[in-house]
């Protein structure tokens, strides 16, 4: 691995860290309906935004910030990118099954699905430990 392809993915680590750290909160002032997420639960006690989100965000923003210092030595932190890919596949995974089987998430096929496989696909492209021979292999 060239030093040329570690400064690729250290550039990758902190460009996914410091985008994901922006648009999440942009995305709440942009779509404050992520408020709402679970209000359909029958509990009478629900909440009147959802806990999930929250957790959601604590997760992704611990993720981003171990992105970013990850960065300074991509290939000692490597386990850091293949958890991003790993943890945003099977979220993807989880939610497009739940788009079939609960109508109200339908959704999440149209913004959540599609951009989550993007981020494994960037993540995969330029994952530290990944000789580049052309694109992404």
């Amino acid at each position: 691995m060239t030093t040329a392809d570690l400064e690729r993915s250290a550039t990758m680590m902190r460009a996914v860290g410091w985008v994901t750290l922006v648009i999440l909160p942009a995305g709440l002032l942009a779509y404050p309906a992520g408020f709402l997420w679970g209000t359909h639960a029958e509990s009478p006690h629900h909440p009147p935004f959802s806990p999930y989100l929250f957790m959601l965000l604590a997760m992704y923003v611990a993720w981003t910030v171990l992105m970013i210092r990850g960065a300074r030595d991509p290939l000692a932190n490597r386990a850091i990118v293949d958890y991003g890919i790993l943890a945003n596949l099977l979220h993807a995974l989880v939610m497009l099954v739940e788009a079939f089987v609960y109508p109200y998430e339908m959704q999440h096929l149209w913004a959540d699905v599609p951009a989550l496989f993007i981020i494994c696909a960037v993540l995969w492209i330029w994952h530290p430990a990944r000789r580049r021979h052309g694109f992404g292999t």
